[in-house]
Parts: structure tokens; sequence; C-alpha cells
């Protein structure tokens, strides 16, 4: 897919061919490894102020491939076996591990912070559920190099160090919640709206809350100053290609904030979230669950959902194109991961067998419809995008011939 091919295409172009703005390099090497099907413009517009292009794509996914893009062109620079071009097989491979890593990564810090509040087994059961039964499991093992799985895996670390930072009120980990909201940022902008998840923690009083800020302003100054330099990073690379430090790189594609498509973005055969992730369905149910219950935690969840859907199906392409269910909500699991446990968790407690059957076996279809919709989608038997509801059921439990 472009996407991925452009949220990589900053790392050869600086550390291979020296060509950040003019990516000259880039017309041969489409061709040669039939990289996609789009034009070498389609996502890189130039720029007649400068002279060079811009890259649609935000730089943060670069940062977390960077370190096995160096392991793969440092093999291939020893070897000789293969081409040190960026991309050749070693650096395909190296990519896959990349997005192995980090999802397994960010759900090790997911389990650190959902074992505050839950056992091993509500614990356990989540992650093998987000794992396995959302769509997080096609972006990360199928459709690899786009932006969501590693915006999961920031959403798990910001859950972590804002946990311990309440906890345990120490600045260091004020401190690195600034420069993961940078990261965060500087991956897929839009998401940076997670930071009310921090600034809202629901674990003290309106006036307890006011005091701890005092006390730790001068961690917050330099956790504003984290974030700071790191945003900085996008911004230098649109002052660079643009001549610009606030630069608008999606052109004629814009948000649509008067009508947003949320029916469509939820309930959809083309997209819907319900539809293609039901597992999102109790999520929803587990924060009514909390809301009921008055739990101190709902607010915060349920202001990021609603904002978090309200600004996704806002843009004019709310179906995000080709691929599997709603994408951009992705790493929004990461966040309901909280409402999903404490379900799990209300159902154990009745201790009733067929209640806890029932629950098993609709977990149990949520993973295989998943695993065996992502197999369909790969081999073409469900559509990319714009199937409809006819389409869907004809296509349902059907193998690839």
């Amino acid at each position: 897919m472009a996407d991925s091919t452009y949220y990589y295409l900053y790392l050869p172009a600086t550390f291979i061919y020296n060509d950040l703005g003019g990516l000259n390099f880039y017309d041969s090497l489409i061709h040669k490894y039939s990289i996609n099907s789009c034009q070498p413009t389609y996502e890189v517009y130039p720029q007649k102020s400068t002279g060079y292009k811009v890259n649609k794509y935000a730089v943060g996914v670069s940062i977390f491939e960077l370190p096995f893009f160096a392991l793969a062109h440092t093999y291939c620079l020893i070897s000789k076996e293969y081409p040190s071009d960026g991309y050749s097989t070693p650096y395909r491979v190296s990519i896959v591990f990349a997005y192995l890593f980090w999802v397994l990564f960010g759900m090790f810090a997911l389990r650190a912070f959902l074992l505050k509040y839950f056992n091993d087994n509500i614990t356990a059961i989540t992650l093998l559920l987000l794992l396995f039964g959302t769509n997080l499991y096609f972006y990360t093992v199928f459709f690899i190099g786009m932006s969501h799985p590693i915006s999961f895996s920031l959403f798990c670390f910001l859950l972590y160090f804002t946990n311990r930072a309440y906890s345990r009120y120490k600045s260091i980990y004020v401190v690195i919640i600034g420069l993961i909201l940078g990261l965060i940022l500087i991956v897929r902008p839009t998401n940076i709206i997670v930071a009310i998840i921090p600034i809202f923690w629901p674990y003290r009083s309106f006036n307890e809350k006011v005091d701890i800020f005092k006390k730790k302003s001068r961690a917050i100054a330099i956790a504003l100053i984290c974030f700071c330099a790191t945003a900085f990073i996008q911004f230098s690379y649109l002052k660079y290609t643009s001549g610009n430090w606030f630069h608008f790189s999606y052109q004629e594609e814009y948000f649509n904030f008067k009508s947003p498509m949320i029916y469509d973005g939820l309930f959809s055969y083309r997209k819907g979230w319900f539809i293609y992730t039901p597992l999102a369905l109790i999520s929803i149910w587990g924060l009514i669950l909390m809301m009921v219950k008055k739990d101190f935690r709902y607010n915060i969840y349920f202001l990021y959902i609603i904002i978090n859907i309200y600004i996704v199906f806002s843009w004019h392409a709310w179906s995000y194109g080709g691929g599997f269910g709603c994408r951009p909500l992705v790493e929004s699991m990461a966040i309901m991961s909280i409402p999903i446990a404490y379900f799990i968790n209300k159902v154990m407690l009745y201790k009733k067998r067929i209640l806890n059957i029932i629950i098993i076996f609709f977990f149990s279809f949520f993973v295989i419809l998943n695993l065996f919709q992502s197999y369909q989608l790969m081999y073409n038997v469900l559509s990319w995008d714009g199937i409809t509801e006819i389409e869907y059921w004809n296509s349902f439990g059907k193998l690839p011939k």
C-alpha cells in the first residue's frame, strides 16, 4: 500500500541517498521492486518555493523503523549478498520484525498497566482479545508499515506511565509522558487528542490535581520541552521541504466537522467499526457499565472515545481507503482495554456457568471471525473498500478459490 511505502521513505532518503528533499532516487526503485502501483508523486508533492517535494505522511513511523532499518543496512553492506539500496529483502524483513517488536512491547506495557486493576486472568484474556480479536492483528501481521500499530503501542506506553506518574509522583514519569505525546503527534497528528488522558487522569479531586501540577511544575516544563523538541522533527522537515514551519501536507483533503459520517463509520458494511471489530461493542458496553456503577475512571475514557470518533469520521474520506475495518480506531483499543477488562471482570464475578459459557462463545467467535476475515481480505474474498451489505453476506464464511 502507498501509505506504508511513504512512511518508510524517510529512511532510505536520509541515510542512503542523501536526498530527503528531491527524492530523485525513488522513481527507478518503484519499478525495480514493484513497490506499489501508484505514481511516484501520488503522496509526494513538489513545492515551487523550494524546488523540493513534501512527503504527505508524518515522519514518526520511520523513527520506530530506524533501528531495524539500520540492522538490515549494516547486514547488506557487510555481506554484499543483497543490494544496500533500502528496498531489497533484508530491509523488508526488518520492517516485519519492527512491527512485531513494537506491538509486543506495547502489549507488555499494557499488561503491566492492567495488572494494577485486574487479576492476571482478566488481563491475559483482555490482551489476547486485543491482539487476535481486533484489526490490530491484520495491520501487524498482514498489512505491515501503517502507523496504527505504532500508535497503539504508544498509547499503551502512555497509559502505563500516566498511571505511574499519578501513583508514584516521580518527575521522570512526567517527562516521559511529554516525550511519548511528542512521538504520538509525529506518528499520527490527530491522535494528539489522547493527551486528555494524562491531563484529566481521574484519580484525584480537582484541587488535589492543581496541587500536584504546582508541585511538579518543573517536571511539567521539562515535559513540554521534550514534547516540543520531538514535534520539532516534523516541523523542521516541513520547513526544509516546503519553506514553511506549518504546512498542511494533505493538500486538498480536509475535515468536514459539520457533517461527520459517524453512523457509517460505526455501522456500515463498508468499514463499520462495530461490524468488522465487534469487540468494540463489548468495550462500549463495558464503558456503560462503568458509568452505571459510577466508576471513577469512566469519565475520561468516555470523553476520549466521543471526541476521537467525532474527529475520525469528520475526515472527508471517512472509510480511509483500502484495508480491514476501521483502521484509524486500531490504536483506540488500547484505551478501551479498561472497559473490556471491566466487562469481563463483572461477568466473572457473577460466577454463573451458563453466562460464562455464553461470553466465552462470543469472545471465541469474535477472534475466529477477525482471523478468518483478515485471511479473506488478503486473498480478495472481501473487498478492500466499498463493500456493500449484500457483498458482505455473500462472501461470509467463504474460502478463496
